[in-house]
């Protein structure tokens, strides 16, 4: 079991850690790191204290930096053998800094404050010890809110390292019970709680490789000889290394994109990987680290990851270069800074590339394969046989449309064997684009954004209309007029820029670009609809539909316009929720009340339980659709023939409830079992 920090995680730190002339910090605390030995951590005892059955073997279902839906997991996930009601331990000395309490996300959350600096945070908690416990009910009951966010004075709750501070459990978005813990600093920088070396958590199983990809990083790049992005599956090799069996052949600037994951030793749990090496010819390109990062920054994971292949397949690949907008201090570029961790194949030489996975116990994996260069056809336009339509039969001309990295790519069939000059019709102007290839019977016409935004693309008889309106720059305010509607981006909303396409959509509705491509803060839309029939503005609201699905956004309507705010882009309905929440209430007895309640559309908004018109606080768990009574003195029952009322309002408005009459519980008693008759 490894118990020091060093020598070899620290030397993680030093391979991946150092972005761009300066370090990335390494687990601080109130001592300085000298001669590469953390004295904290070293010492006859450790400054933290693991959480969770401190002294006793454990592992993660997840750990810092892993990609999760929109954000980078903030600590790590420590199991609680699939159940809940485990002590939970203060780390440190301390006080508590912050109590809260929501729906979704960490659940019930306290946060301890440590004399080095340090806060600790332990979330998905089941309930919190009787001290703590008692004043959140009381506030909470004082404030007539489940939800809460408390901030107590740094002398009202001293605590001990291992102070039994709650429960573990499985509140707020937790996928089932165990403990979220982190640790941060004064400016919410998130730190790997594993660099302070918990001899709790072993790890002797290395990160995989579960598959890569290459992917064309300009108009005039080519991998096997097309504009494309391609995946591979790494085989493993007798020595544990990996390898790629096809041929591969580029040319131009080509990113890396990495599907890897880690274990720790005794958990089936997938967690991230915490650095990922590039090297092209034995020369490192690109590096990146995740031992910290600021909270701040998390949503940056949109633009870490190929966004596009994690809303089209669920897949999050690492990306091995640094995208365009993307401004996390968690890379390292030692060689060719300028190309961002692209891989320049420009000299038409084969190249071989090398890619190194490692986890924070510095296990590590690697995958090494060769580049060919690409081979010029005969003819540069000619990749694959046109197929030439006879003479008696000429189809329409069908395109397909797709836009990434800064380019437009219409693949366009039936052309015939020589293909047009494409016409490119900004307003009204018009500039002339030859075809860039030709594969598998389509002419492939690759446009740079960044040198022309048409609004059209004619080829021939075809006309693509690419519903371009403006290119929008990030780090600025900015407002577009169009018919269609009226956008406001604030300073914050881009990740990158933005080459801004938006057309209404027919039966009604607003489509802004495409939910593939990720934004960083609300953009504010102004709409007003086409619809033949009057809308009931009160309960009719704002949705993001995606695959079938629809996401409240709601809405405020003036003048028969409606303005919503949106983290994402792509597709936009109106629909009108008229039906209300359904509550059912399960049980009212004097120990208690429960009932299950649920929405069809707009979802959830806020909820209330009175008894004798008295307000008593419910707890809700919205994976389970279930609220449950926490009486304000546990010990005192709720009177028998008490009036209950529970009422749900979800967020278009629409109010629905239940009512009854506090009862004793009936008792069902157990039927005496049948007397057998004797054989004679």
């Amino acid at each position: 079991m490894r118990r020091l920090l060093i020598p070899s995680l620290i030397a993680v730190v030093l391979r991946c850690g150092v972005v761009q002339g300066q370090s990335t910090p390494t687990a601080p605390t109130n001592t300085t790191l000298e001669s590469g030995t953390n004295q904290a951590l070293v010492g006859p005892e450790r400054y933290f204290m693991f959480p969770i059955q401190p002294g006793s073997a454990n592992s993660l279902a997840g750990g810092l930096g892993d990609l999760r839906p929109n954000h980078f997991h903030a600590g790590i996930d420590i199991r609680t053998g699939g159940r809940e009601g485990l002590d939970v331990h203060a780390a440190a000395d301390g006080y508590v800094s912050r109590i809260a309490v929501f729906t979704g996300g960490y659940g019930n959350v306290v946060f301890i404050k440590h004399p080095n600096g340090l806060t600790t945070v332990y979330g998905h908690l089941r309930n919190l010890n009787d001290t703590l416990g008692t004043y959140l009910r009381a506030q909470q009951y004082q404030k007539k809110t489940f939800e809460i966010d408390l901030r107590p004075t740094p002398g009202q709750f001293p605590v001990k390292k291992g102070d039994i501070i709650a429960a573990s459990g499985n509140t707020g978005g937790s996928g089932g019970p165990h403990l979220h813990f982190e640790i941060r600093d004064s400016k919410d920088n998130l730190f790997n709680p594993l660099l302070y070396d918990f001899p709790e958590i072993r790890d002797e199983v290395p990160p995989y490789f579960e598959r890569v990809a290459l992917k064309t990083m300009t108009a005039s790049s080519r991998i096997n000889g097309e504009y494309q992005r391609v995946t591979y599956t790494p085989v493993r090799k007798a020595d544990g290394t990996y390898t790629i069996t096809q041929p591969i052949t580029a040319s131009g600037l080509v990113g890396m994109e990495v599907l890897g994951y880690d274990k720790t030793s005794g958990s089936p749990y997938r967690n991230g990987i915490s650095c990922l090496e590039i090297r092209l010819d034995g020369q490192e390109v690109f590096a990146y680290n995740m031992n910290s990062f600021p909270n701040e920054q998390t949503r940056f994971m949109n633009i870490h990851e190929n966004y596009e292949m994690e809303q089209m397949s669920g897949q999050r690949y690492h990306r091995g270069y640094i995208a365009d907008g993307n401004i996390l201090n968690i890379y390292k570029l030692q060689s060719n800074a300028a190309y961002r961790g692209r891989l320049p194949l420009l000299d038409s030489k084969p190249h071989e590339v090398t890619l190194i996975l490692y986890d924070a116990f510095d296990q590590s994996a690697q995958l090494t394969f060769t580049i060919l260069p690409e081979v010029a056809p005969a003819n540069p336009l000619q990749i694959d046989s046109l197929t030439v339509q006879p003479a008696s039969y000429a189809p329409e001309p069908t395109a397909t449309v797709t836009t990434d990295e800064n380019v437009l790519k219409i693949a366009v069939r039936n052309l015939g064997s020589n293909p047009p000059v494409a016409k490119l019709i900004t307003g009204r102007t018009v500039t002339e684009q030859a075809v860039s290839y030709i594969r598998n019977n389509q002419a492939i016409y690759l446009i740079d954004l960044r040198q022309s935004l048409p609004d059209s693309v004619q080829f021939g008889r075809g006309v693509v209309r690419t519903n371009f309106r403006k290119r929008i720059v990030p780090g600025r305010s900015e407002v577009v007029i169009d018919k269609v509607a009226r956008l406001e981006f604030g300073p914050k909303t881009l990740f990158d820029t933005l080459h801004l396409a938006m057309r209404g959509l027919p039966g009604g509705g607003l489509e802004i670009n495409q939910s593939i491509i990720p934004i960083n803060d609300y953009l504010t839309v102004q709409y007003v609809p086409n619809y033949p029939i009057a809308i009931d503005t009160l309960r009719t609201k704002a949705y993001a539909v995606s695959s079938g699905r629809e996401s409240f956004l709601g809405g405020t309507w003036n003048k028969g316009r409606i303005e919503f705010k949106t983290k994402t882009l792509g597709r936009f309905q109106l629909l009108t929720d008229a039906n209300p929440p359904k509550v059912d209430i399960l049980a009212a007895t004097p120990k208690g009340i429960s009932a299950k309640i649920r929405d069809d559309l707009s979802g959830i908004a806020e909820f209330r339980a009175l008894v004798n018109g008295e307000w008593v606080l419910m707890q809700y768990d919205y994976k389970r659709a279930l609220l449950w009574s926490d009486k304000l003195n546990p010990d005192e029952p709720f009177e028998i023939g008490a009036e209950v009322l529970v009422q749900v309002k979800d967020r278009a408005g629409n109010i629905g409830s239940d009512s009854t009459l506090i009862a004793e519980p009936v008792v069902r008693r157990k039927a005496a079992p049948k007397k057998q008759r004797k054989r004679r």
